[in-house]
C-alpha cells in the first residue's frame, strides 16, 4: 500500500466519526461500517462469505448507537471500545485509511487463521 497521510484528528460524533488528515482531506466513518469491518479473530472470517457477511451487518446494525472509547496502539493503529458488540478489534491506520476511502479494508482476501 502506499504512503497514507497522517491521521490529524478523530472526532467522535453520536453515529459516526470525522477523520481529518495532513493532506488535508477529510472523511465521515459510520460506527456500522466500523464494527462491520471489524478486523479481528471472530469477526474477520464472517465477511468471508455473503451470508455469514449479511447476517454480521445485520448484527452490527441492531446494536445499539453508542461512542466508542478510543485507545492508540502504539503509533501504528487504534482500538474501539464498545459498551456492547465486538472492541477486540486492532484497527491499522492504514485500515482506517482504506475504509474512510471507501476500499475494501480487507483487499478482497478472505481471513486466514494463523500467521502469513
Amino acid at each position: 500500500m502506499s504512503e497514507i497521510p497522517q491521521l490529524i484528528r478523530l472526532e467522535r460524533n453520536d453515529t459516526d466519526m470525522d477523520l481529518s488528515y495532513a493532506d488535508g482531506s477529510k472523511f465521515t466513518v459510520t460506527y456500522d461500517d466500523l464494527r462491520f469491518t471489524c478486523p479481528c479473530a471472530k469477526c474477520s472470517p464472517e465477511r468471508n462469505d455473503d451470508e455469514s457477511a449479511k447476517s454480521l451487518r445485520r448484527e452490527v446494525e441492531s446494536l445499539p448507537a453508542e461512542k466508542p472509547k478510543v485507545r492508540t496502539i502504539g503509533k501504528y493503529a487504534l482500538a474501539f471500545d464498545w459498551v456492547k458488540g465486538c472492541s477486540a478489534g486492532i484497527y491499522r491506520f492504514e485500515r482506517l485509511w482504506a475504509l474512510a476511502n471507501g476500499q475494501d479494508p480487507d483487499g478482497g482476501k478472505p481471513y486466514v487463521h494463523g500467521a502469513w
